[in-house]
Formats: structure tokens, C-alpha cells, sequence
């Protein structure tokens, strides 16, 4: 009997151990990332969004589902460059975090479509990307190459 329960504990904790190992992607301050994107790819003249009311006002997310955010944005009608990172409170709502980056996103390639034909391409080839809780849009030229870098500081 001693046995079956000294198993049956041994397997609890070995599950305990495996669950732990699984979670979402690791506490990562989303500013740091921003300056670290800043650096390498010399993105300027871009509106820093500072607080949470401009992540409401540009992308309609709420400040109930945001735990921290970091992004920058092209105010020109012209320029359609956008980094935009945001670690949502759980995973109810980074859905709904991915779910309005993606009708902006959307929203950009309708604009574009209509008033600035030569950059419907590079819209076309950006997309919402998520790890765990952290959702992230980048509308740029170089979306490519920033996705590299943020998916590696989530790591």
C-alpha cells in the first residue's frame, strides 16, 4: 500500500513539475523590447503611445485587459509603420486584444486600398502574432525582422 501511494505521489509531482514547465511566455517588459526594436531598426517619427486611453483611442482595446502595453505609430496618413505590444490580464483577453489588432490591421489594408495602392503589399504581409498573454502588431516594411526580435525576447 505504501508503495501505490508513494507512485501515485511521485506521478502528482512529476505532473506538477511538466504543468509548471508549460506556461505561457515569460514576464517580459514590453518597454525594454520597444527601445530594443528603436535600436536596431531606427524606426522614427513615430507617436509614442503612452497611455491607455491611446491604446483605446487607435485599436479599441479596453485598460480592463491590458497588464502592461508598449507601441509606437505613424500619425501620417501617408506612413503606415506600427509596432504595438500588449500583454493581456489572461487569456481571455489576449483573444480579445488579438481580435482588435486584427480589425485594425484589417482597417489599414482597407485605407490603403483606397488611398495608397503602393503599399497594400507590405500591409498584406503583416498579420497579428501572439505568445501566451502577449499579442503584438507590427505594420512596417521590416515586420519580418521586428517579429524576430520580439519573439526572441519572449522566449
Amino acid at each position: 500500500m505504501k508503495r501505490i501511494i508513494a507512485l501515485v505521489l511521485a506521478a502528482l509531482m512529476m505532473a506538477a513539475v511538466f504543468t509548471a514547465c508549460g506556461g505561457s511566455a515569460k514576464n517580459v517588459d514590453l518597454k525594454s523590447v520597444l527601445d530594443t526594436v528603436n535600436s536596431q531598426f531606427g524606426l522614427e517619427g513615430l507617436k509614442s503611445l503612452d497611455d491607455a486611453k491611446s491604446l483605446n483611442r487607435y485599436y479599441t482595446i479596453g485598460e480592463d485587459e491590458v497588464k502592461q502595453f508598449a507601441g509606437e505609430l505613424s500619425t501620417a496618413a501617408s506612413q503606415y509603420t506600427e509596432v504595438v505590444m500588449v500583454e493581456g490580464n489572461d487569456a481571455d483577453a489576449a483573444t480579445k486584444i488579438a481580435a482588435a489588432l486584427q480589425a485594425h490591421l484589417d482597417s489599414q489594408l482597407s485605407t490603403a486600398k483606397s488611398y495608397d495602392a503602393d503599399q497594400v503589399a507590405m500591409i498584406e504581409g503583416c498579420s497579428v502574432k501572439q505568445a501566451g498573454n502577449y499579442v503584438w502588431l507590427v505594420i512596417s516594411d521590416k515586420a519580418s525582422e521586428i517579429n524576430g526580435v520580439i519573439e526572441a525576447a519572449l522566449k
